[in-house]
């Protein structure tokens, strides 16, 4: 298994073939993008995991984005992009886990298909930081992979202890899939305080969901 920042730094480059032409991610662009789009305030967004900036393309408001990914390549394409020309954009080469977001800083928090990369503690600590950072009546919206039922989280989160044991490091260092389901998600996601979770869209094995703080 390769490390998480070094198998994003070697897929930086088909990235955005691979999501958009190879995967079809068009719609669940469509939809991130129509969500920021219901949101009343969107003068300072921070964005997690934001790769090469997919779901940065689709804010097209006058905006102040941070964009935070533990991948140099994936920022360095995200920084050659023509985006919205209202948008000023700051990018932070580190892991979601590491960082302080502030607090009350922000008006809406983004996230799409990183968060299955942590473990049921790791969320905890990164939703209650996320809850922390946002304003009041700030939005957290995440979208991302997430396990069919509790018996399929648990036979991935099995399989991921066992090689993180094996190569004696800590969850969420390699480059390693294990979402929760979406009842196992809500429960972590009430914990860190979050009021009014709705999921707004959902395909085959991704959702896309919205809270407020």
């Amino acid at each position: 298994m390769k490390r998480i920042d070094e198998y994003f730094n070697e897929e930086a480059v088909l990235h955005d073939e691979l999501f958009i032409h190879r995967m079809g991610l068009v719609e669940f662009y469509d939809a991130v993008e129509q969500e920021i789009n219901n949101c009343i305030h969107k003068d300072k967004i921070l964005v997690l995991g934001c790769g090469s900036g997919l779901d940065i393309e689709r804010i097209k408001y006058p905006s102040y984005v941070v964009g935070i990914d533990i991948s140099n390549k994936m920022l360095d394409i995200l920084k050659q992009k023509k985006l919205y020309e209202g948008l000023k954009l700051t990018t932070v080469c580190a892991s979601i886990i590491d960082l302080d977001f502030g607090e009350n800083e922000y008006d809406i928090v983004l996230s799409c298909y990183t968060m299955h990369h942590f473990n049921a503690e790791q969320k905890l600590d990164i939703y209650k930081k996320v809850h922390k950072c946002l304003k009041n009546n700030g939005v957290f919206i995440n979208g991302d992979t997430m396990a069919a039922n509790l018996e399929e989280e648990e036979f991935y989160r099995q399989k991921a202890d066992e090689i993180y044991e094996k190569e004696n490091m800590p969850f969420a260092s390699l480059h390693i899939d294990a979402p929760l389901c979406w009842s196992h998600e809500k429960e972590i996601l009430s914990s860190s305080l979050f009021s009014e979770i709705s999921l707004t869209k959902e395909w085959t094995n991704t959702k896309l969901y919205k809270c407020l703080k």
